[in-house]
């Protein structure tokens, strides 16, 4: 006589791998401020993208103001309220802001007419304290205007 099923230790194995993975992987998925971290550095990245895009597409000046926890693309080199650059397709404004824990270095360029930007191979630095968030760079290439997201 043949009987089908698990024995004991195959079904205690199976449970210490998922009690292991519940201790490790799950909170994770919880701790949602890595996920936000990244998140705004994509962000960043259209923003950056898309002022590039709008200056070849305009063949005049578009301004990018990076400060201590925003990135915002604009019509003048101040980038205040009323020159903020639209997202295309959802209208929304082109401004991101940092998520608690995360800072950027300040720097403002713009790029020109043919898309270089005014500071030669301008770079942005993320910078977290959320554990387990990497630092990050954006990099603008010096003759191109070539935006690197890495």
């Amino acid at each position: 006589m043949k009987t089908a099923g698990f024995t004991l230790v195959e079904l205690v194995v199976t449970i210490g791998i998922l009690a292991i993975l519940a201790a490790v992987a799950v909170p994770r998925f919880f701790q949602a401020t890595t996920f936000q971290s990244r998140g705004f550095y994509d962000q960043s990245a259209a923003v950056i993208r898309l002022a590039q895009k709008t200056a070849i597409a305009w063949r005049r000046p578009v301004f990018v103001c990076v400060t201590a926890n925003t990135v915002t693309a604009a019509n003048d080199a101040a980038c205040g309220p009323g020159t903020v650059l639209p997202f295309p397709v959802s209208g929304g404004i082109a401004s991101e802001t940092a998520p608690a824990g995360v800072t950027l270095n300040a720097v403002a360029f713009s790029f020109d007419g043919l898309g270089r930007p005014s500071i030669p191979g301008a770079t942005i630095t993320f910078t977290s304290t959320i554990a387990g968030d990497p630092a990050r760079q954006i990099t603008i290439a010096a003759e191109t205007g070539y935006v690197s997201a890495n």
